[in-house]
């Protein structure tokens, strides 16, 4: 019979700080930025959305290079040069990719890899872990939309005639409808990422479905509005983009006409449509990872 050994692999219990249900969600949190961004991981993960932070900050310097060559803001803003306003349509299309990649990377690989057991065991609850993603997302989703109109903000107070500071106060409204703004884009293409997310096991299929409904269903919305069959208006509420454009419009002062309004339905229908689908996300994704958890 041969002789039983016993190996001692210096295993210890953990005797490090116990930080609670704080700190569980302070680590779901960082991990979400990481994973997101691509810290920690090969270098492919990290091409893509360096990628396109890369091409945001360099388009604001552009920006504002631009206006500097034309040498005063009012006549620059009068031939076109992107603005507040202006800069939200091309920092959507970016957002709108890094949203495909984003949302999908912080949900599906917990729940296809099986360690939601493990961060569901005490103290992390489903809710925690569902803030703590949602917070990541937010965190690098909304800076993509404020660091390059914050650098757009002091770039045009540089080269302000009236001078820096001067150009500062004057507007000083930025500092709150920016925000507002950005706050409309992250609200509610974070609701549906999240959704189909939740819904969908593979991260590209994920992506793919969220580009395919946020591009669809304005095309599809908007020609469906204009029908002459009773309650064909609300159908344009469905052409779901286009809700933070029309609060864009509303704070800045712009003056395109999104097949909404054409329909008679004004700012407020839109917040309400944010609203909802963002109260929607909650509902369903949240009882989607209790039924996991």
């Amino acid at each position: 019979m041969t002789e039983q050994v016993i190996y001692d692999r210096g295993y210890r219990t953990y005797d490090g700080p116990r930080r609670g249900p704080s700190g569980a969600r302070r680590a779901v949190y960082r991990d979400g930025l990481r994973r997101v961004l691509g810290l920690g991981r090969k270098g492919r993960y990290k091409v893509f959305p360096w990628s396109l932070i890369v091409v945001a900050l360099v388009a604001a310097v552009v920006f504002v290079g631009l206006h500097w060559a034309v040498g005063n803001l009012a006549e620059s803003i009068g031939q076109g040069l992107p603005a507040y306003g202006e800069l939200f349509d091309f920092y959507s299309a970016i957002s709108l990719l890094f949203i495909a990649f984003a949302g999908p990377a912080l949900l599906i690989p917990d729940r296809t890899k099986g360690v939601l057991s493990i961060y569901f065991s005490r103290p992390l609850t489903v809710d925690s872990y569902l803030t703590a993603k949602v917070g990541a997302f937010a965190t690098v989703i909304g800076g993509i939309y404020l660091v390059p109109q914050i650098l757009l903000h002091l770039g045009l107070g540089l080269i302000a005639e009236e001078g820096f500071f001067a150009y500062l106060a004057d507007n000083v409204d930025v500092l709150w409808r920016v925000p507002l703004t950005a706050a409309g884009f992250v609200t509610l293409h974070g609701a549906l990422v999240f959704i189909l997310g939740s819904l969908i096991s593979r991260p590209g299929m994920a992506a793919a479905a969220f580009l395919g409904l946020i591009t669809a269903a304005g095309g599809v919305a908007s020609r469906v509005a204009e029908a002459e069959f009773a309650g064909a208006r609300f159908i344009s509420l469905l052409a779901l983009d286009q809700h933070p454009r029309i609060i864009r419009d509303r704070m800045f002062n712009d003056t395109v006409t999104y097949p909404a309004e054409a329909a008679g339905f004004d700012v407020w229908a839109s917040v309400a449509v944010i609203v909802v689908a963002a109260l929607a996300a909650v509902v369903f994704v949240r009882a989607r990872y209790r039924r996991l958890a």
